[in-house]
């Protein structure tokens, strides 16, 4: 009982900022953000939510690292800053900041410099569905990477979430199981792989697998997943959230992978605004990521396929 009573308090204090701030007619908003991709779905989008309740004509502004500053653009309602210099995790020097990129302080009513949206809104659990904005133009970015999706069934494949560093568990799965797993999807007639990523790894080389990491902008794997892609096979990370709560209707079966099931779009609790999308979750036994077994994400993979066929 004490201990519910005091998170509703704790879940309080960014409410009764905002409330204050509308009282006081203050409605520009710099919000720095320096944690991760899949947080602009999770929580920023309750953040902006929020403070749009209380105040609906504010203007929010978040400054941010420059390789996330795309997909602040699925953020309706909101302006960024692409900060070149800043490195997730490392600390950062405001001052120093808004002298270097010339912000003046005059031009902001409330700068949040470390923003938690994890303990500010667990009223969003089971109760909103953030939605990332879609914009037609979106459809063409991926043109130029000139691939031919209507001859077969392409399938999506994020292998490595590639930020163990920052979380207390492990959210990937073993490559090993990747290459096993690939190598009997590739069996499959008329079916391809597209891989999925920030940095290319030495990989499984068959010719119906095309290894695009690396050379895809957010703003371009994403309609690559919408138009090409039946299926998407992730970790818990984020082009997995991103892509689930995208606000446009598309075919998608997602099957998610996951060590602690207590996270990410699971803990959210809430399906996707895409009525087109079927999702597959499959949680390893003990939190543990590398007991999901190979047979039983093939198997879930080779009924996605005969649905789509």
């Amino acid at each position: 009982m004490i201990r519910n009573f005091l998170r509703k308090l704790e879940r309080n204090k960014f409410d009764i900022s905002l409330k204050k701030a509308a009282r006081e007619r203050k409605k520009r908003f710099l919000i720095l953000w320096n944690r991760g991709l899949g947080d602009i779905a999770l929580g920023l989008y309750g953040m902006v939510f929020r403070i749009k309740k209380y105040i609906p004509d504010a203007q929010i502004t978040f400054l941010t690292r420059k390789e996330l500053a795309d997909a602040f653009s699925l953020l309706a309602g909101t302006n960024v800053i692409a900060v070149p210099w800043w490195q997730r995790k490392n600390p950062i020097d405001f001052d120093d900041t808004a002298r270097r990129l010339n912000l003046k302080q005059e031009d902001y009513d409330i700068v949040l410099l470390d923003v938690n949206p994890t303990k500010w809104l667990k009223w969003q659990i089971d109760n909103l569905i953030p939605k990332m904005s879609w914009k037609s133009d979106y459809d063409l970015l991926w043109k130029r990477l000139n691939m031919n999706c209507q001859s077969r069934l392409n399938i999506g494949v994020h292998l490595h979430t590639e930020t163990q560093q920052f979380y207390g568990y492990n959210k990937d799965w073993p490559l090993a199981n990747w290459e096993k797993l690939l190598e009997r999807i590739l069996h499959q007639s008329n079916v391809g792989v597209l891989l999925l990523g920030q940095h290319k790894t030495p990989f499984l080389k068959h010719p119906s697998l095309i290894d695009l990491r690396g050379e895809t902008s957010i703003l371009e794997v994403l309609p690559l997943i919408k138009n090409c892609c039946k299926i998407l096979i992730a970790p818990d990370g984020g082009l997995l959230s991103l892509t689930y709560y995208l606000d446009v209707f598309f075919p998608i079966t997602i099957i998610s992978l996951w060590g602690d099931a207590h996270q990410g779009i699971l803990k959210q609790a809430v399906p996707s605004p895409n009525k087109g999308l079927i999702h597959i979750s499959l949680i390893g036994e003990g939190k543990d990521i590398t007991r999901i077994e190979v047979d039983k994400v093939f198997e879930a993979v080779l009924n996605s396929i005969q649905m789509n066929q």
